[in-house]
């Protein structure tokens, strides 16, 4: 979820702007009178909000908005007498990926810990974690690197917080004053 206003309602804004500045100038450089401007502005308002409802498009967040990368120039194959056998790389999980870390169905006791006391969260965010399963400072501190890399990029509307906040750090120094 984000923290933005609706698209509505900056459409209405500037169609409201743009009544503003019409009826300014059909007032007074046309000199139509109070209800001939008022008529104009509202159509060039209307006419103005119309455009811009028509017009939006909402910004796509999925891989499919991404430009597909360049592809690699490949070098001419070996003979194949010559190709010594292949050893398996060891993957490497990319930040994207990650690893779930342990989420709870509830706060342990039905009490979750003040998590607004991690530098950068509020109570949205708290709100967040806790639909997520994340209610308590010693889950946090318990995260390595690929649990951190999964919260960062699965975060809505906070995504790289974790690690640019250094969550696991102050959890785990408040976990173990709780």
């Amino acid at each position: 979820m984000n923290n933005t206003a609706p698209i509505w309602m900056g459409i209405a804004a500037i169609a409201g702007l743009v009544f503003v500045i019409a009826l300014g100038v059909a007032y007074i450089l046309f000199d139509l009178g109070l209800n001939g401007a008022v008529f104009v502005a509202v159509i060039v308002a209307g006419g103005a909000g119309l455009a811009l409802a028509l017009g939006w498009r909402p910004a796509r967040n999925d891989a499919a908005a991404a430009p597909a990368a360049p592809a690699t120039p490949v070098a001419p194959a070996a003979p194949a007498a010559a190709v010594a056998p292949a050893t398996p790389a060891a993957p490497v999980a990319s930040p994207a990926e990650g690893k779930k870390p342990e989420m709870l169905a509830a706060a342990r006791n039905g009490q979750p810990d003040n998590l607004k006391q991690l530098s950068g969260v509020g109570p949205k965010l708290e709100q967040t974690l806790h639909g997520m399963g994340i209610f308590h400072f010693d889950q946090i501190a318990a995260w390595g690197p690929q649990e951190l890399a999964w919260m960062d990029a699965n975060l809505q509307g906070f995504k790289g917080r974790a690690s640019r906040d250094g969550w696991v750090a102050q959890a785990k120094a408040l976990a173990e004053g709780a």
